[in-house]
């Protein structure tokens, strides 16, 4: 989906949901900031740096949330988690691995290789890196899909930390209702544009080029 007068500016330290129909531009937003699509036209900036200039800068703060968890199939669990680590500059000890894919109930599963994960678990270890990286921003797209209740509450516990600890947050999800009690605003994107947003604890949007950060 292409994006189009797309100008908002998302505060640090808040927890903004964008919803819409599948198609709407909401997977490619986040993609934007990730770094993992390239705008045509436009700026986006995280944290003060902008997206295609700045891009190393940006994917040090930030960490995504794929849809499909994002692991590496051939790998197990515990070799996941151990490399995403080791990407951060982190050393795990074998305690400290078990006790991250105890956290969302894969304890059982660390030496299996992920392809024989169903989709669940797979977002299950998806949300155990998450939790791993030192980033200010996360990006998750479609958080909760593929999740039984109790792989939700893991999400709702992470949301939870990331108020607690000042993360900025930006997800897409089909489930509003669900995350409200998290968020600081809900958008509503449809045909690649922001059209109206719900408001909790912020004013969106803005008249500024999409940033993300700030004061």
């Amino acid at each position: 989906m292409v994006l189009s007068e797309v100008n908002l500016t998302i505060r640090e330290g808040r927890t903004v949901v964008l919803q819409g129909p599948n198609g709407a531009g909401k997977t490619t937003l986040l993609k934007v900031l990730a770094t993992r699509l390239r705008p045509t036209r436009g700026s986006a900036n995280v944290f003060g740096f902008d997206v295609v200039r700045e891009a190393h800068e940006v994917r040090s703060r930030m960490a995504m949330l794929p849809v499909f968890g994002g692991s590496y199939p051939a790998l197990t669990g515990a070799e996941n988690l151990t490399l995403a680590a080791r990407l951060y500059g982190l050393r795990l000890s074998a305690d400290e691995l078990t006790a991250a894919l105890a956290g969302v109930g894969l304890d059982g599963a660390a030496e299996k290789q992920v392809r024989g994960y169903s989709s669940g678990m797979k977002k299950r270890l998806g949300l155990a890196r998450l939790r791993l990286a030192p980033a200010k921003l996360w990006l998750l797209d479609e958080p909760y899909a593929a999740l039984d209740e109790e792989g939700k509450a893991y999400v709702d516990a992470l949301l939870g930390e990331a108020r607690t600890s000042g993360k900025t947050v930006l997800l897409a999800s089909h489930e509003p209702e669900r995350v409200a009690p998290f968020a600081d605003a809900v958008l509503e994107v449809s045909g690649g544009t922001v059209q109206r947003s719900q408001r909790f604890r912020a004013s969106w949007p803005s008249t500024e080029p999409l940033a993300v950060g700030g004061g």
